[in-house]
């Protein structure tokens, strides 16, 4: 893959005419350019509910040119709010990345943490602000939903993007600093922790009257190689003494680099500030005398708010019993549990719940420490539910949180809790807000990415289109046309519409002598936009619908799961039943889980819990020899030529029409 040229700007403070004039310029002289990335404040002085000036409100309308595709955090200052609440229905070339997230841009893993930090709201001291669109200050919320994409994104980050530069980013270095840099004040720890924890390719960031370009820095090999860190800081674009406010660069994807040359560490590379500044940390605080205190800044003698770490009581890891199969429902996650906790104290708090059969804590891909929370699995679903009860409650000094252990694994965090609760026939997940289509989405209609030409029929919020990869010619997908995670994420009427194409399948299969064998794979994938709920369906002969169920276990257990079975609903369930039903058993749509459906309407299901991974291939390999066919269990050794895959098309419009829930509506 060719690199992308990509420019980044520093804060714009609302002059788009003159970033654009100079960006228009650069172009023409070094480009083309693919995208431009501006950080720090991208609107005016002012307040944030002023209305937009008409320069402002020209680019959002089309009305003013923009030289190169544009995506900025900074969304706040003078116009902000009614600009940000313009842009998604607007065409222009210009998009607000939100509060935080990864996306993919050019095949750029591109990470962000838009506003400043601001104490009290931070720590939830603060009067929170109403509901907006604006981001002066990032939440709790923000940065967890961050952190939690950034553990579960399967490549490397290749751009992190902030309004604010990284506490501690000179720690380590010789010789003098950047003028007017205060190296004790400048930045945020918040932001010092996501360059540790996203060991990103590129670091640009705004916030500081200076631009500087750190010497690049080594995270420490996790077991793939060393990664380097590069920090641009770009001043304003109205700075004074005209300091750098623009920034190119000629970026190759890391998804399309040798891993040689992801860890090669160039010359003048300097160990990480920031695992500098955690080590001693950490050594000040193992040497310190007994009534030292960090955090409150007592000296000897003084009331200690919270005790220093003694040495050896850092939390070890805890392999677990491999000869005992894990089950997410008789499974808890616990978090904040005393350091020096090991197994059996562990076992000993938790047999007030039930009987412990295995404990397991692992450690993190990304920097190899012990992750912060700890597995506890019972005998059975109902200590896994009593140990419900015990959240919040003291164990050995400290307050120790339990939930269950599927919760969270798909990363939607409150935004999932909200739209569950928000009532109004909302099934869940980001059903509470029409999803709005992602850049690259394969499904998303409105994507260049999706190929609509496999589009067989299309209801009035599901559609119906030949899988481009097909096992048999009548291998389908079902679609929510709106871009929602999971099923049981959707909302009740999409659900049910779900539910008449899967029963219009089925009658078509049975037409050709066939069965319905079907599953859905919820995995979040956060660096491609998130998972866009897909259903796969096909009709296998009798006989092989017979072993379907087996066939499916038996691969699940070949990767260390086991399924389970859930009965096909009674006859006269209504769809609003079944999908409370799905949630229940997949542990809810913030979950991340695998559904199979066989020939009998009955289901079988895995929730994965924090840290395991199901294989992308496995639903797929199954539904190719159930058809007889494993040799097209690869979707991409079926692609056909256009020419090919019209004729299919429309040889299934016409083989599907009589059962179509769409005909007569036209």
């Amino acid at each position: 893959m060719a690199a992308a040229k990509v420019l980044f700007s520093g804060a714009v403070e609302g002059d788009l005419p003159g970033l654009f004039k100079k960006v228009e310029a650069v172009n023409k002289k070094n480009g083309p350019f693919e995208a431009l990335f501006c950080v720090g404040q991208f609107f005016g002085p002012g307040a944030d509910t002023d209305e937009p000036n008409d320069a402002l409100v020209a680019y959002v309308t089309g009305q003013g040119s923009i030289p190169v595709p544009t995506y900025f955090i900074g969304g706040f200052g003078a116009g902000s709010h009614a600009i940000l609440e313009a842009l998604p229905a607007a065409k222009a070339a210009l998009k607000y990345l939100g509060r935080s997230g990864v996306t993919v841009v050019n095949g750029l893993n591109v990470a962000f943490l838009d506003g400043t930090y601001n104490h009290a709201l931070f720590t939830g001291r603060g009067e929170a602000p109403p509901p907006s669109p604006v981001c002066r200050h990032y939440t709790q919320d923000d940065v967890g939903l961050l952190k939690s994409q950034l553990k579960a994104l399967e490549g490397e980050v290749d751009i992190l993007l902030t309004c604010e530069w990284p506490r501690g980013l000179t720690t380590g270095l010789q010789g003098e600093l950047p003028a007017g840099y205060r190296a004790a004040s400048a930045g945020s720890n918040i932001v010092s922790e996501l360059v540790a924890l996203a060991r990103p390719r590129y670091h640009i960031a705004g916030g500081e009257q200076l631009a500087y370009a750190r010497p690049p820095f080594a995270h420490r090999d996790l077991g793939a190689g060393q990664r380097v860190t590069r920090f641009v800081g770009l001043a304003t674009m109205a700075h004074p003494g005209k300091a750098k406010s623009l920034h190119a660069l000629g970026l190759t994807p890391a998804a399309a680099m040798e891993p040689e040359a992801l860890g090669a560490v160039p010359e003048g590379c300097t160990p990480s500030p920031f695992e500098l500044r955690q080590a001693k940390r950490e050594a000040d605080e193992l040497t310190a005398p007994s009534d030292f205190n960090r955090w409150s800044g007592v000296g000897p003698g003084g009331q200690a708010k919270r005790p220093r770490r003694e040495a050896g009581a850092a939390p070890a890891a805890i392999e677990g019993k491999a000869d005992v199969p894990r089950d997410p429902w008789a499974t808890v996650v616990v978090k904040n549990l005393p350091w020096a906790a090991g197994e059996p104290e562990i076992v000993a708090f938790f047999a007030q719940a039930g009987k412990v059969v295995n404990v397991w804590r692992g450690t993190n891909a990304r920097d190899g420490r012990v992750q912060h929370f700890t597995h506890v699995q019972f005998e059975g679903r109902e200590g896994a539910e009593a140990a419900l009860r015990l959240h919040d409650t003291d164990m050995g000094g400290r307050r120790v949180f339990v939930e269950p252990s599927t919760a969270g694994t798909a990363g939607m965090g409150r935004h999932a809790r909200d739209a569950d609760g928000a009532g109004g026939g909302g099934g869940g997940g980001e059903a509470g807000v029409a999803g709005k289509p992602v850049d690259g989405c394969w499904f998303c209609l409105g994507s260049v990415a999706a190929d609509t030409e496999l589009v067989a029929s299309v209801g009035e919020e599901v559609y119906l289109a030949l899988d481009k990869g097909q096992i048999t010619p009548e291998h389908v997908l079902l679609v929510p046309i709106d871009h929602h995670p999971c099923s049981v994420a959707l909302s009740a009427g999409c659900f049910a519409e779900v539910e008449r194409y899967v029963s219009a399948l089925r009658s078509l299969y049975a037409s050709l002598g066939r069965e319905l064998v079907a599953f859905e794979r919820h995995l979040s994938l956060r660096n491609k936009g998130g998972n866009h709920c897909h259903i796969n369906l096909l009709g296998v002969t009798p006989a092989a619908g017979r072993r379907a169920e087996e066939a499916f276990r038996s691969a699940a257990a070949a990767a260390g799961y086991q399924l389970e079975h859930i009965p096909a609903p009674p006859r006269g369930t209504g769809p609003d039943e079944l999908l409370k039903q799905l949630k229940t058993a997949v542990g809810g749509p913030d979950s991340e889980y695998f559904m199979a459906l066989l020939p009998d309407g009955s289901r079988l299901v895995r929730p994965l819990m924090r840290g395991e991974r199901w294989p992308m291939a496995l639903g797929r390999e199954v539904l190719a020899d159930l058809a007889g066919a494993p040799e097209r269990a690869a979707w991409k050794a079926c692609a056909l030529t256009p020419e090919e895959e019209a004729a299919r098309v429309e040889r299934f419009k016409q083989l599907f029409k009589p059962y179509d829930i769409m005909a007569g509506e036209e």
